[in-house]
C-alpha cells in the first residue's frame, strides 16, 4: 500500500513536529508492515508562492502583501469557504490552481491513501489546515481515495467561523478521523454536531521509543545539568507580560521566586519566536538550550529536570514521557487543557500565561508540591504516559481495518 503523509515534518525546524511526525510514522508501518510512504513536507503546505524568498529562514514578504500578490502566482489555489471547494476543486483538476496544486494532484494519482497528520491545530484560519482539509476532500471524491485525518486537535468557535462548514463537508467523505485529546472532541460535538464516529488517540509522540543522546557542554552553555538543580522553562502562544516591561514584568518576577526554589532555569527555544528567551535569560540569570539540540536530547535533559514550566504543548509530552512533573501553560487553542485532562491527579490545573501576577502563588504552591512528591509523581507521568502510548498505536489500525474491509 503506498500514502501520501500530508505535512511530514519531519526536515521542519520545531522539535514537536519532528517528533510526532516521526511517532506517527512508526505507528502507521508498525500497523502495516507494507506500507510505503510518500511526504509532503510541512513548509510546502504554508507557502503561499510560487516563489518562497527567505532571508535567514524568514519569508520576505507575508501571506498578505500586495507586493507578493501582484509579483507571484499562488503555489496552491485554496478555498476561503465550504461554498468554494467545487470551484477549486475544477481548477485543481485542470492545473489552473498553482504549481504546487499540480505536484500534489500527480501524487495523488500515485498513491492508495491519503494521510493528514493534523498536528498543528486545525483553528481559526490555519491555512495549512484548512488547505490539508480540502486535499483530503479531494483525494477523497475526485481520485476515490482511502483518506485519514490524524493525529490533531481541533478548536472551533462561533468567531470567523470558516472552518465548521470545512470540516463538516470534508468529513463526511474520508474514510476515517481522529482526535488526539478530548477537548477536540466537544468541539466537534458543539459546533459540527452532523459529524460523528470520531476517534479519539493520544499524540504520536507517547508512541516514541525514547533513548537517552548525550548533549554536549556546550548545548547547554557549560550547565552540569546532571549534577545541578534546575527547571526548564518555555513560552505559550498566548502572549506574556515581558517585552514592555522588562525587569518590572510579571514573568521576570515569578521566574526570580521560582530560582529562591531552584536555582536554575533552563529555556528551552527553538523556533524563532522563541528565541525572545535570549532576552528574558539576562534578567534572571538563565541558561539558553542551543536551539540545534535535538528533541531527543531535550527529552534528555527533561529527564533531569525538577519540572517544567511550560506552554508548549509537545514540550510537556517529552517531560512527561521521562517523568519530568509540570506545570502547563494554556495555549491559543485548547490543546494544552485537552493534554492535562489525560493526567487526571496528575498535572495540575492549567496556568493563564497572561494573569501571572494573579497565578504567582498557586504556580509557587504547585512547584513546592511537585518537589516534595518528586518520586511519585515521575512514576506517575511514565506510567501514564506508557498506557498513552499503547493507546496511540492503535491509532493504526484506523487504515489496518479500512484496508481489510475494502479487500
Amino acid at each position: 500500500m503506498k500514502a501520501l503523509l500530508i505535512n511530514d515534518g519531519r526536515t521542519y525546524n520545531n522539535w514537536g513536529i519532528q517528533a510526532c511526525t516521526e511517532g506517527l510514522i512508526s505507528i502507521l508501518e508498525d500497523n502495516n508492515r507494507e506500507l510505503e510512504l510518500v511526504g509532503l513536507p510541512h513548509h510546502s503546505l504554508h507557502q503561499k508562492y510560487n516563489w518562497d524568498i527567505r532571508i535567514w529562514n524568514r519569508p520576505l514578504f507575508n501571506a498578505n502583501s500586495r507586493v507578493a500578490k501582484h509579483l507571484f502566482k499562488e503555489n496552491h489555489l485554496t478555498p476561503r469557504v465550504a461554498d468554494e471547494y467545487e470551484y477549486v476543486a475544477e481548477r485543481w483538476i485542470n492545473g489552473k490552481a498553482g504549481e504546487g496544486a499540480k505536484k500534489i494532484t500527480a501524487l495523488l494519482s500515485h498513491v492508495d491513501a491519503v494521510i493528514f497528520n493534523a498536528e498543528g491545530s486545525t483553528y481559526r484560519n490555519n491555512i495549512g489546515a484548512i488547505k490539508s482539509l480540502f486535499i483530503l476532500w479531494l483525494a477523497a471524491t475526485r481520485f476515490k481515495k482511502q483518506t485519514y485525518f490524524v493525529n490533531g486537535s481541533i478548536t472551533l468557535t462561533h468567531v470567523d467561523a470558516v472552518l465548521p462548514a470545512m470540516l463538516e463537508k470534508t468529513f463526511s467523505t474520508i474514510t476515517a478521523a481522529s482526535v488526539r485529546e478530548p477537548c477536540s472532541l466537544r468541539s466537534i460535538e458543539q459546533h459540527c454536531p452532523s459529524i460523528k464516529n470520531v476517534n479519539l488517540y493520544p499524540d504520536a509522540v507517547f508512541y516514541l521509543n525514547f533513548a537517552k543522546e548525550d548533549i554536549k557542554p556546550n548545548l547547554v552553555n557549560n550547565f552540569d545539568y546532571k549534577n545541578e538543580p534546575f527547571f526548564c522553562f518555555s513560552l505559550s502562544m498566548l502572549p506574556m507580560d515581558f517585552i514592555r516591561t522588562r525587569s518590572k514584568s510579571a514573568l521576570i518576577s515569578l521566574l526570580k521566586d521560582l530560582k529562591k526554589i531552584v536555582p536554575n532555569i533552563i529555556f528551552l527555544a527553538k523556533d524563532n519566536e522563541d528565541q525572545i528567551l535570549r532576552d528574558v535569560a539576562q534578567y534572571v540569570d538563565a541558561k539558553v538550550v542551543d536551539k540545534n539540540c535535538s528533541y531527543q536530547q531535550i527529552m534528555t535533559l527533561l529527564s533531569h529536570a525538577n519540572f517544567l514550566f511550560s506552554g508548549r504543548y509537545h514540550h510537556l509530552i517529552f517531560a512527561a514521557k521521562v517523568g519530568c512533573p509540570c506545570i502547563p501553560l494554556a495555549s491559543s487553542s485548547h490543546k494544552i487543557h485537552g493534554l492535562a485532562e489525560l493526567f487526571p491527579g496528575v498535572m495540575p490545573k492549567v496556568k493563564d500565561p497572561t494573569n501571572l501576577w494573579e497565578l504567582k502563588g498557586e504556580i509557587i504552591a504547585d512547584v513546592k508540591y511537585i518537589l516534595k512528591h518528586q518520586a511519585d509523581l515521575k512514576d506517575n507521568y511514565t506510567d501514564k504516559s506508557k498506557i498513552l502510548g499503547r493507546l496511540a498505536k492503535t491509532q493504526g489500525s484506523l487504515m489496518t481495518t479500512q484496508d481489510s474491509q475494502a479487500a
